[in-house]
């Protein structure tokens, strides 16, 4: 009875995805093991922490970083041939860890200090004023 009782609920959560994502909802097999982890209980959809080798290594990353403060004009493929790691990983550890965007062919820290957030809101409050006001034609 208890399996009968899953598989009804299994059922109704896939047929609830169905309607609301038409084809893009995720198969029958997917939506039960995702309810079954939640009801035995899993509150995140985020990967867990597991143990073994990191994604990058501390030094790989600290070598692109010193690599970077010397001359910002490097490309992916020049940084993984001189650190000897795939240009992906290169990518990973610009933009998800150190933080970097390539702008105008050099890679630059993309945060903003607080006075510069500061001083771009008047400017940006005026740009949306005056869309307010012209609409298309500003643009």
């Amino acid at each position: 009875m208890l399996i009968l009782g899953l598989a009804d609920m299994y059922n109704d959560k896939v047929r609830g995805l169905r309607e609301a994502c038409g084809d893009a909802a995720l198969p029958y097999r997917t939506v039960a093991r995702w309810v079954k982890l939640f009801c035995e209980g899993r509150d995140a959809i985020q990967d867990s922490h597991r143990s073994g080798r990191p994604h990058v290594d501390n030094h790989t990353i600290q070598l692109l970083a010193s690599l970077l403060d010397v001359d910002r004009q490097w490309t992916a493929l020049e940084l993984a041939a001189e650190v000897g790691v795939c240009h992906k990983t290169v990518l990973h550890s610009l933009h998800d860890i150190l933080g970097y965007c390539k702008i105008a062919a050099r890679w630059v820290l993309h945060t903003l200090s607080e006075v510069q957030q500061w001083q771009r809101c008047p400017i940006a409050q005026d740009l949306l004023d005056r869309y307010q006001r012209e609409g298309d034609d500003f643009l």
